[in-house]
C-alpha cells in the first residue's frame, strides 16, 4: 500500500505540474495510469542455475542454451538530482546500461524451479540475479522463454516427467523442438 500510495503521489503530482504549467495541457485528462508498481524484483524464484552479470560479462556458455538475451543490463537507480530529501522513498530513476559482448544465450535451468517439481518460470520471475534481470526482462525475450517452456511441458507431459527431468534426460530433445520451432536453434 506504501509503494501504491508513493506511485499515485507521484503521478499526480507530475499531472498536476504538467496541467498548471502550459496552456496546451488545458484539455488533457488521465485516461489511465498503473496504480501498481511492476518492479521486476517483485518476484524472485530459483532454479538449478541462477544466471548472474558474470556469466553475461564472460559469455558463460551452457549446454541448454535456449534464449537469446540482447539487452543491455539496465539497473535503475535513484536520480541524484531528485533524492535529496527522499532518502529511501525516491521515485525519479536514472538507468545504467551495462554492456556485454550479444547474443548471450539464457539457460533453460533459469525456467524452472529447484523447490517445486513441477514449476515452470517464463518471464520477470525466471531464476536470475538483479543484474541479469535486467537484460532478461524485456517482452520478446520473455516471450521466447514461454515458447521453450511450452515445448518443454510437451515433452514432461509426453514422457510423464518434471521439468528438471527434461534437462537431465530429455534436452537433446528439446534442442531438436528449439530447431524446429525457430529454424536455426540455439548455439
Amino acid at each position: 500500500e506504501y509503494i501504491r500510495d508513493w506511485n499515485l503521489r507521484a503521478v499526480f503530482g507530475a499531472w498536476s505540474a504538467t496541467k498548471h504549467g502550459k496552456e496546451d495541457y488545458d484539455t488533457w485528462a488521465i485516461k489511465w495510469f498503473a496504480y501498481v508498481s511492476g518492479m521486476r524484483e517483485s518476484r524472485r524464484l530459483l532454479g538449478d542455475l541462477v544466471l548472474n552479470e558474470t556469466d553475461l560479462h564472460h559469455g558463460i556458455a551452457y549446454e541448454d542454451a535456449c534464449v537469446p538475451l540482447t539487452w543491455d543490463m539496465d539497473t535503475h537507480r535513484p536520480e541524484p538530482d531528485y533524492h535529496p530529501g527522499f532518502e529511501g522513498d525516491a521515485f525519479i530513476a536514472t538507468a545504467d546500461h551495462i554492456k556485454y559482448k550479444r547474443p548471450y544465450w539464457l539457460p533453460y535451468r533459469c525456467l524452472y524451479s529447484r523447490d517445486v517439481p513441477n514449476l515452470f518460470m517464463a518471464g520477470r520471475n525466471i531464476s536470475a540475479t538483479r543484474m541479469a534481470m535486467g537484460s532478461s526482462r524485456v517482452q520478446r525475450t520473455t516471450g521466447m522463454m514461454g515458447e521453450i517452456v511450452g515445448m518443454a511441458t510437451a515433452i514432461c507431459r509426453k514422457h510423464s516427467v518434471d521439468p528438471r527431468t527434461v534437462y537431465q534426460k530429455h534436452l537433446d530433445e528439446l534442442k531438436a523442438q528449439m530447431s524446429l520451432g525457430c529454424g536455426k536453434g540455439a548455439q
